[in-house]
């Protein structure tokens, strides 16, 4: 089971929306742990730091920025929009997409 955590900004104030959850919410015997961040459609864009802490000693921490960017707003356009049965092909374009992001397609009446 995985123990929540509460992310909160500098000011300790808690940012909703932002989940970690850390495995078990322990280390290993090497010292090591893993776990998930999650992030809400409703959190800003911005930069967050996510900071780990040993609940025996405060004093032994670690930090993680995570950068959260706004989700794409993708766009798709055809032209011309009719063809005739056999016809010229039609052009597709796309905006707003992740840089460098494979896309796929489909076709559906």
């Amino acid at each position: 089971m995985a123990d929540q955590v509460t992310v909160t900004d500098a000011g300790l104030t808690p940012i909703p929306g932002i989940t970690v959850s850390i495995n078990n919410g322990r280390t290993d015997g090497d010292g090591k742990f893993s776990g998930t961040v999650t992030v809400a459609d409703t959190v800003p864009p911005g930069t967050y730091t996510i900071t780990v802490t040993e609940t025996a000693n405060a004093s032994i921490k670690a930090t993680a920025s995570l950068l959260v960017t706004a989700k794409p707003s993708p766009s798709v356009t055809v032209a011309p929009t009719s063809v005739v049965q056999g016809g010229p092909a039609v052009t597709i374009t796309g905006t707003g997409f992740h840089q460098s992001a494979d896309v796929v397609s489909a076709v559906s009446n």
